[in-house]
């Protein structure tokens, strides 16, 4: 199977052909060098996970490493987020992951902040009802636009929210939900070195 698809190639509708299986699919979106797409999957060997970055080279170590795992259930695509709803059909993608995203600071309008409500309205697209988007940064103003964007826009439910994940909060957590939420991409330990705290938000589609 192969493990990158190119930007020219257009998937929208056809990834669980791809896959070879009809089971969920999450994406990973600005997946950097992938951890998270390549962490999950390893966790959860009957789902599928795609990670999206606009340059290759950021994913290639994932790429790398689900092929030397032999790990059949994931995928890159390479592409700029905001052409993301070109890609996925309706109701085709369950979950979505925003993993330590560009912060985008001067950006107040949020049309490059992929956190922001612009991007939800993309997201929704292609996002199943009930599906899960998971914000995870350890940026104050990424967490505090988050709460305000989706806490105000009724498509979409707060399910949680912490400023601290490695906290109080960690210990309140299901093992399961312990462990996802430990998987640490490159920048999450580079700014947990220098004594950032990253905070995490999990909405769900209504």
């Amino acid at each position: 199977m192969p493990i990158i698809k190119e930007q020219q190639t257009f998937m929208k509708g056809e990834w669980h052909g791809f896959f070879q299986n009809q089971a969920p699919i999450t994406l990973e979106l600005g997946c950097g060098k992938g951890e998270y797409t390549v962490g999950l999957a390893q966790r959860y060997p009957h789902r599928n996970f795609i990670g999206v970055d606009v340059k290759g080279h950021r994913f290639h170590k994932g790429a790398k490493d689900a092929l030397q795992m032999g790990l059949q259930n994931v995928a890159f695509l390479r592409t700029r987020v905001e052409f993301i709803a070109s890609y996925f059909a309706p109701d085709e993608v369950d979950e979505i992951w925003l993993t330590f995203s560009d912060p985008q600071p001067q950006d107040k309008v949020g049309v490059r902040r992929i956190t922001s409500k612009y991007y939800a309205d993309k997201y929704r697209q292609f996002l199943k009802t009930g599906g899960y988007i998971h914000i995870k940064h350890d940026n104050p103003e990424v967490y505090r636009l988050a709460l305000l964007e989706f806490g105000d826009d009724p498509r979409y439910e707060i399910e949680t929210h912490t400023f601290d994940v490695y906290g109080e909060y960690l210990t309140q957590q299901t093992s399961e939900w312990q462990d996802i939420l430990q998987i640490r991409t490159y920048y999450e330990q580079m700014w947990l070195d220098e004594g950032r705290v990253t905070k995490y938000v999990r909405v769900r589609c209504l």
